[in-house]
């Protein structure tokens, strides 16, 4: 990270049941849901929807697979990305040329880890409620990914994720309901 980019680092009062959370969704090796994502951009009318399924498995690999409207495939594993559509083919390309991204694929993935120090490491963490029902507000502590993102939220309940939002400088948000498969 270049120098002057980086916001300080505030003292972070870590809540017990955020380190119990933490723990629990340690715990869980592999995960996989259903999702139903509604993206509201300003310049249109209208929210676009999608749908698919997403799948994790530590420490570090996460799929979303998109059904509809189109059918497209996310892929994170470490720091390699593959995005794979219709439209544009595959692409490749890692975490480290794109720290915006690395600071939305870390909000998703630190937390499904268990992994506090990652979540701490580029945001300020605020976590709300119990270990029953859960929030973590996350917003970046460096102005480059600032610049894109304003802040992710995440809830749920022990330790299934069950909503993600992400709202980004622009005031575009991306709102995604989860339904974890057994």
């Amino acid at each position: 990270m270049p120098l002057g980019l980086a916001k300080p680092a505030a003292a972070q009062f870590i809540h017990p049941d955020l380190e119990s959370l933490m723990t629990r969704m340690a715990a869980v090796t592999e995960r996989r849901a259903l999702f139903r994502e509604e993206r509201r951009i300003a310049a249109l009318s209208q929210p676009l929807i999608s749908t698919g399924s997403l799948h994790y498995r530590r420490p570090g690999w996460l799929e979303k697979r998109t059904d509809s409207p189109v059918v497209e495939r996310f892929l994170v594993d470490g720091d390699k990305v593959v995005l794979d559509t219709a439209e544009d083919g595959r692409r490749s390309f890692d975490l480290g040329q794109a720290p915006e991204l690395r600071a939305l694929v870390d909000a998703v993935r630190a937390p499904l880890a268990g992994d506090l120090d990652a979540l701490r490491r580029g945001s300020q963490v605020r976590f709300t409620g119990t270990l029953a029902e859960w929030q973590l507000d996350l917003e970046p502590l460096d102005d480059q990914v600032g610049r894109l993102l304003r802040r992710a939220s995440l809830a749920g309940s022990g330790d299934q994720l069950q909503e993600m939002l992400s709202v980004q400088a622009n005031g575009d948000a991306f709102a995604m309901r989860i339904r974890q498969l057994t």
